[in-house]
């Protein structure tokens, strides 16, 4: 039997800076494509991506997941893995393809028809490069998927996808960064794939599938009602502005909350990656040994909380600043939108990392019950929201509140899982709390120094410089917290430690080590 010793020091920097990059990169993208091309194009490609997502779970039958996770992985699962994930991405491409049309009446737009059928050309490249990427996660070889990850977003966004846009094709800049994005990945994971991957095309039998099936279909089901619940706000806006043009506000609402929701969910990307990656693996390797993971958990959400909580404050206080600087004068209307759904971000983070401890421990049949739980109360809620006329910041309301509602129920059975003692979470956030109250004189400050900017150009460089204000003291805020407390940000481990203060001054490094 194989056995892992997870890499953690090692994985958490390279995969930190895979994630970052791939965020700041994608922001980037985010920000000059949306000066390029219309909200009606953002609303379009939003539901085209959701549905494709949608299907896209279901495409993979949590292969990529059974690969990491399994603890006694052969070259016949390999084989049976690659074989299969292939057939299916080009039987799901089909399944797209040949349905568009009715998902097009549904949504009442012709161009959403032929934008899925392009875009269905993803299931067979993510195909192609699912059992590869597997592989390196599973060996927490995140050096290589970084090097795979810049290669990609760089020419896929910034040179296709941006080229493109500036040229004048609208949605299909999107189109095209997208897919070109997905085949450098699929090329970048085959050429750096780890050894013992010769051979995947012998033969295999379906006993070897099988193996893998059992966890992967509750995986599958898994990650389908958590993508639903991600994506149901987005579903229900576009559907009820399609339906409703004269109220709803057609495709221009849908991409209006796209971008809203966009943004609140960058800082979750960062997190949730990290999560499915580096502490999805590890905890795979250490799934069995409750005390062990009981620790890993603790440290990860004392790190997640003293980076979330502080930070997500400070979005929600400026939420409309953020919204001007990032996607221009236009999204101004976004403002009390994106800051209702900043309110959930630290919520929704420490989710994130609840999801990988069901799926490391395969604890998913209860999780999978609080998913169906939170997704029928969210539907609910923002169906009745639109009903009565609540408008975006109404739905805002209701994902956060349904968000917040989740994370209690999570937490709650989380404890017991672990056998961790009442409220153990709680304490472990101690540090957050801290540096948010730190945080609020800052931001007082600052918004009285600088209360009045113009969303119309005149004063954008005043705009920089207060949200630059607002991240240097956000920044200070963690920093002090870290140097006080060190364990918050490596959990003890020296080795990363060492890693972390190597780019401090040397007193203050050896001050921190000792």
């Amino acid at each position: 039997m194989e056995r892992r010793i997870p890499a953690f020091a090692s994985s958490i920097r390279w995969q930190s800076a895979n994630v970052v990059s791939q965020v700041l990169l994608q922001l980037f993208f985010i920000i000059v494509l949306a000066r390029l091309i219309s909200k009606a194009d953002f609303g379009v490609m939003s539901i085209a991506l959701v549905v494709v997502g949608f299907v896209e779970i279901f495409a993979q039958i949590g292969i990529g997941p059974s690969l990491v996770q399994r603890k006694d992985l052969q070259p016949r699962h390999i084989r049976a893995a690659l074989q299969f994930s292939l057939g299916l991405g080009v039987a799901f491409f089909a399944l797209m393809y040949g349905t568009a049309p009715q998902i097009g009446v549904l949504f009442n737009s012709d161009a959403l028809v032929e934008v899925l059928r392009w875009i269905a050309f993803s299931f067979i490249l993510s195909s192609i490069a699912l059992v590869p990427r597997s592989l390196l996660v599973r060996h927490m070889d995140f050096k290589r998927l970084f090097a795979a990850a810049m290669i990609a977003m760089v020419i896929g966004n910034l040179g296709i996808g941006l080229g493109l846009a500036y040229a004048g094709y609208g949605v299909w800049a999107y189109v095209a960064a997208l897919l070109s994005q997905n085949a450098l990945l699929g090329l970048c994971f085959w050429w750096m794939r780890p050894p013992g991957t010769e051979g995947l095309w012998g033969r295999w039998q379906w006993t070897d599938l099988r193996e893998m099936l059992a966890y992967g279909g509750r995986s599958t089901i898994f990650n389908w009602f958590n993508y639903a619940a991600t994506k149901a706000d987005t579903v229900l806006v576009g559907e009820f502005a399609q339906a409703n043009p004269s109220t709803g506000g057609g495709w221009t609402a849908t991409g209006l909350y796209d971008r809203s929701a966009h943004l609140m969910s960058l800082p979750i990307t960062i997190l949730g990656k990290l999560g499915d990656s580096v502490l999805f693996s590890g905890m795979s390797a250490l799934q069995t040994e409750w005390q062990a993971l009981q620790r890993v958990v603790s440290r990860g959400i004392a790190l997640i909380a003293w980076l979330v909580i502080p930070g997500s404050l400070a979005l929600a206080w400026f939420a409309t600043e953020v919204a001007v600087l990032l996607l221009g004068a236009e999204y101004a209307d976004a403002g009390p939108i994106v800051r209702i759904l900043f309110i959930g971000v630290a919520f929704r983070s420490l989710i994130k990392l609840a999801d990988a401890v069901v799926r490391a421990t395969d604890q998913l049949i209860p999780a999978i019950a609080i998913k169906i739980a939170y997704l029928t109360g969210l539907i609910l809620a923002i169906s009745s929201v639109l009903r009565t006329g609540g408008g975006l910041e109404g739905v805002a309301w209701a994902v956060t509140v349904c968000t917040a509602l989740q994370f209690l129920v999570f937490y709650a059975w989380l404890g017991s899982a672990l056998r961790w003692k009442r409220l153990a979470a709680f304490r472990a956030t101690g540090a957050g709390w801290i540096g948010a109250l730190l945080a609020v004189p800052g931001y007082v400050a600052i918004d009285w120094l600088m209360p009045d900017w113009q969303v119309d150009g005149v004063d954008r460089w005043n705009l920089i410089l207060k949200v630059l204000m607002i991240a240097a003291w956000t920044a200070c805020v963690w920093v002090a917290i870290a140097l006080r407390s060190p364990a918050v940000v490596d959990g003890g481990d020296l080795e990363l430690r060492a890693t972390w203060t190597a780019y401090l001054p040397k007193w203050l490094g050896k001050h921190i080590a000792k």
